[in-house]
This record gives C-alpha cells, sequence and structure tokens, in this order.
C-alpha cells in the first residue's frame, strides 16, 4: 500500500508547480495595451515610412500658398503706402522696382529649380496676363479647368516628362486680396475677364517626380 503512496506525491508535486508556473505567467501577462480601451497599438502598422508623392505635394502647396499670401498682402500694402519704401524690390535694394506677387512667384520657382530641385512649381492660368503662365501640358489644361469649377478641391494626375514619370498636382488659386483680382482685371487682354473676389483666377501646378 506504500507503493502507490510514492507515485502519487511526485504527481501531486508536478501538477501543483505546472499550476503555479502557469499562474505566474498569467499574472506576469497583465492587461495588454494593444487591447486596452482607448491605447493605441503596442506596434504601429507595417509601413517603409515613406510619405506618398500626392501627401509630399500637399505639403509643398501649403508652403508655397502660405509664401504667396503673405507677400501678396505685403505688396498691396506697400503699393497704398501702408508701409515704407514701394519701391524698393525683395532685396531691399533702393530704386528698384518691387516684382508684383505673379512675377515674384516665377522668379521664386526658376530660383529653386536653379538650385536643383527635384521637385517644381508653377504659376497658371487659363486666361494669364502673362502667356507664360497658361498651360503649359494637357494635363495641366485639364486640371486648371477642373479646379475653375471645384474651388473646394485638387487635381492629380501623371505625366512623363523629360523621360522622367511625375505626380503633377493643380490647386485652385484664389487671390488673398481685392486689389489682386482688379489688377488681374485690368491687365487682361485682349478682352477683360471680369473676376470677381474670391474666384478662382487659376491654379499653382507642383510636381513631384516619382521615379529618381
Amino acid at each position: 500500500m506504500k507503493a502507490p503512496n510514492r507515485v502519487a506525491l511526485p504527481t501531486a508535486v508536478s501538477l501543483v508547480a505546472l499550476l503555479i508556473v502557469l499562474a505566474l505567467a498569467t499574472l506576469g501577462a497583465g492587461p495588454s495595451s494593444a487591447t486596452s480601451p482607448g491605447d493605441a497599438p503596442a506596434l504601429p502598422p507595417p509601413s517603409n515610412g515613406a510619405i506618398s508623392p500626392q501627401d509630399q505635394a500637399d505639403a509643398l502647396h501649403l508652403v508655397i500658398a502660405a509664401d504667396r499670401e503673405i507677400y501678396c498682402r505685403m505688396y498691396v500694402a506697400l503699393q497704398a503706402g501702408a508701409a515704407p519704401s514701394p519701391n524698393a524690390s525683395a532685396g531691399g535694394k533702393p530704386g528698384e522696382t518691387r516684382p508684383s506677387p505673379c512675377g515674384m512667384f516665377r522668379r521664386a520657382s526658376e530660383l529653386i529649380q536653379s538650385r536643383g530641385a527635384e521637385f517644381s512649381y508653377a504659376l497658371r492660368s487659363l486666361r494669364p496676363i502673362d502667356q507664360r503662365n497658361g498651360p503649359q501640358t494637357e494635363l495641366e489644361q485639364r486640371g486648371l479647368a477642373f479646379v475653375a469649377s471645384h474651388p473646394t478641391q485638387s487635381y492629380y494626375g501623371q505625366e512623363m516628362l523629360g523621360g522622367r514619370r511625375y505626380l503633377t498636382a493643380v490647386y485652385p488659386d484664389i487671390p488673398a486680396v481685392a486689389a489682386c483680382v482688379e489688377c488681374h482685371n485690368r491687365g487682361s487682354a485682349p478682352i477683360p475677364q471680369r473676376y470677381q473676389v474670391g474666384e478662382v483666377m487659376g491654379g499653382i501646378v507642383v510636381r513631384v517626380p516619382l521615379e529618381f
């Protein structure tokens, strides 16, 4: 009768030890942060960490449009005499005519290109005062027509230019100040185009390369 007791005791100890290990493992795990309400997942979703070309174009446009609006307001204030030296250039040289907002936009975009930027941007219009600002590609033509009738939306497409593929984005350009509208209404040729304040007058075109 003693032999069965000697077999049962180690078996019982093993079962108890197993239960203790399982209990400790359960206590040690605790509540998972990935499944707790209101918590972010413990691990982020798989990603290569790269920004998409469209997001890159959108981010560039935010900076470009902000700079354009600030310069427009400053230019109008200078022309109206609300700020000193209306004849000073953006570089501060006395006697040099300050470029118009559209002229400054072109100068800045050309300067960035001359410094080797992979992206590019331009100001375009279906009815430009300066013909250099008219649509240069079929996609630009379509994009400008789209934003003219959809002033709260942007237009995206792909182009092959110079042997490289680009994402081209066209954003509606709505003048920040009434003076810009008046200037374009005076300068439109041969038949004046009567724009209204708050109306789309063109588009900002941003291109981001899809291959390097």
